[in-house]
């Protein structure tokens, strides 16, 4: 074979070998993009599934995107692990900050925490879920002394019965309502792993013999390491609160404290029962983003 010939078979040879390795990027491309289109197929139907659902609810109309996706979960009151020293839950399922006529002894209840904790820890979830609590609180006398009334939040199993209340806990996130000797009224603090992040005065008039309805929203999003806290009632966020630790199992708490000079009723507001308006998503889409 001549110089020419064997020059001419080899650039042949050259040209096979592109031709074939474009062959296969090109192949390989049409099953990535296939891969792609079913992805995004089944996430999308995933999402509609979801959106079917009654307690789940798309944050932003034109964002298909689990991330904005939002679930109201359906919490309940653990009604064997309640303190029945200090509180109890009544015959329509509220958390009462006194004892119970009929107190039924039980191991595992909490001991210190004047309260209860959730069921089931939240589960960990690409999108973020909600509930909320509706607290009528009755003022018998005139607060004076560091009077705490409530508290909603999370905290990781091995703090939730330390104290009478989570707040001061590491590990913990927490909204608490109390009577502040220093601005002699009554504030409402939120608490992350023990340190104030926020502390507003004037809640609710400290008046005696007034009676008040609280009404706050929690959003707990893993993917996002955030707890945001909301005031319903007042159609604002009271706090957002970072970087949140959930190497651990969080627990929704629910305390309620202070009798005889506070009455006390916590009303759990979760899946179907919450009314999630647009004002609602828009306040949390902010205060995720």
């Amino acid at each position: 074979m001549s110089k020419e010939e064997h020059a001419r078979d080899k650039e042949t040879q050259t040209e096979h070998d592109f031709i074939a390795e474009m062959e296969i990027k090109y192949k390989n491309s049409i099953d990535e993009n296939e891969n792609i289109v079913k992805r995004a197929s089944e996430t999308t139907h995933f999402l509609l599934g979801l959106l079917n659902e009654c307690d789940v609810h798309l944050l932003k109309p034109d964002v298909l995107d689990k991330s904005m996706v939002l679930k109201c979960i359906h919490l309940k009151y653990d009604t064997d692990k309640v303190n029945l020293d200090y509180t109890h839950i009544n015959t329509e399922g509220d958390l009462i900050n006194s004892t119970s006529d009929t107190r039924s002894a039980g191991k595992g209840r909490l001991t210190n925490y004047w309260g209860t904790c959730s069921t089931i820890p939240l589960p960990l979830a690409d999108c973020p879920q909600y509930w909320e609590t509706e607290t009528r609180v009755g003022l018998d006398k005139t607060l004076t002394g560091s009077n705490l009334i409530l508290e909603v939040g999370v905290c990781a199993e091995e703090e939730m019965d330390m104290t009478h209340f989570v707040a001061r806990r590491p590990h913990a996130y927490s909204l608490t309502v109390h009577h502040c000797p220093t601005h002699k009224g009554i504030c409402r603090v939120t608490l992350k792993e023990g340190k104030v992040v926020l502390h507003l005065p004037d809640t609710i008039p400290n008046t005696a013999g007034a009676s008040h309805t609280l009404h706050y929203g929690v959003v707990y999003d893993d993917a996002r390491k955030k707890i945001v806290f909301i005031d319903v009632k007042e159609n604002k966020v009271i706090s957002t609160l970072d970087n949140v630790d959930s190497s651990q199992p969080l627990w929704p708490m629910f305390g309620v404290f202070s009798p005889p000079v506070v009455t006390l009723s916590m009303r759990l507001v979760v899946g179907s029962d919450i009314n999630m308006t647009e004002e609602k998503k828009a306040m949390i889409v902010k205060a995720l983003s």
